[in-house]
C-alpha cells in the first residue's frame, strides 16, 4: 500500500513539472517575445531585424541596451479607422494645384520678364528707386513668390501626411508573398496599443540604472487590392529614454 501510495506521488510530481512549466509559459504576455527580440537586435545593432519589427531605434550608442525587463502593464487595443486612398487623393491634389499655378506664374514671368529682371536688379541696391511701372510688377512678382512658397509648403504637408499615414502600415503589411503595398488599395484600421515595461538600463559608459518604459505597439488590419490582412505589430514610439 505505502508503494502504491509512493509511485502515485512520483508520478504526479513528474507530471507537475510539464505542467507548471507550461503554466509559467502560458502566462507570459504574447508582447514579451516582440520586445525580447527587439531589444536583442537593438544590442546587436541588427538593422535588418529592426526594420522588420520597429520604427524607432534604441540605439546602444546612445540609449545603451536594456539587459532584462518585465512587462507591467498593456493597454486595450485602440482601432482607428484609415482610408489611405483619401490622403493619396489629397497630396495628388496638391500636385495639380502647384503644377497648374506653375504655369500661371511662368505666362505672367514670360509677359514681364525684362521689369522683373529689372526688379530683381534693383531689390539688390537699398538706395535703389522703383519707377511706378517696376513698383507695380515688384508688387505682383511678390504676390507670385509668395504663393510659390504657399503651393510648395501645401505640397510638402500633403505628402508628409501621406508618409506618416503609410509608414506602419507598409512595415505591418509587408511580408513574403503579399501583395505589393499601394496606399491608395488599403481600407481598414490602425490598432495601437502601450506597453509599459520596468526595465533595467546598462548605458554606453556601462552603468546599469532601472527605468520605465513605454513602447507603442501598432498595426494595420483591413483588405490590400480586397485581400484581407492583418499585419505584424510594430514598435512605433518609445517613451521614458
Amino acid at each position: 500500500m505505502a508503494r502504491t501510495r509512493a509511485k502515485a506521488i512520483f508520478l504526479i510530481a513528474v507530471l507537475a513539472g510539464p505542467l507548471a512549466l507550461l503554466a509559467a509559459a502560458c502566462s507570459r504576455p504574447p508582447e514579451q517575445q516582440l520586445l525580447t527580440q527587439f531589444f536583442r537586435a537593438s544590442r546587436a545593432r541588427d538593422n535588418a531585424t529592426l526594420a522588420m519589427m520597429s520604427a524607432v531605434s534604441f540605439d546602444p550608442r546612445e540609449q545603451g541596451v536594456v539587459d532584462r525587463f518585465s512587462i507591467t502593464n498593456v493597454t486595450d487595443e485602440q482601432r482607428t479607422p484609415l482610408s489611405l486612398r483619401s490622403l493619396v487623393e489629397a497630396e495628388q491634389q496638391a500636385r495639380e494645384a502647384e503644377a497648374a499655378f506653375g504655369r500661371e506664374k511662368k505666362a505672367y514671368q514670360d509677359a514681364n520678364l525684362a521689369v522683373i529682371e529689372q526688379v530683381l536688379k534693383l531689390e539688390r541696391d537699398p538706395s535703389a528707386r522703383m519707377n511706378a511701372a517696376q513698383q507695380k510688377v515688384k508688387t505682383e512678382w511678390d504676390k507670385w513668390r509668395e504663393d510659390t512658397t504657399t503651393h510648395t509648403r501645401a505640397v510638402s504637408g500633403a505628402r508628409a501626411a501621406l508618409v506618416d499615414a503609410v509608414g506602419p502600415i507598409e512595415a505591418s503589411l509587408t511580408q513574403p508573398g503579399a501583395p505589393a503595398f499601394v496606399p491608395a488599395q488599403f481600407e481598414g484600421a490602425l490598432v495601437t496599443k502601450e506597453v509599459t515595461i520596468d526595465a533595467s538600463v546598462v548605458s554606453p559608459e556601462g552603468a546599469a540604472a532601472p527605468k520605465t518604459l513605454t513602447l507603442t505597439l501598432q498595426r494595420a488590419e483591413g483588405t490590400l487590392a480586397g485581400q484581407e490582412m492583418t499585419g505584424r505589430w510594430i514598435i512605433t514610439r518609445i517613451q521614458g529614454m
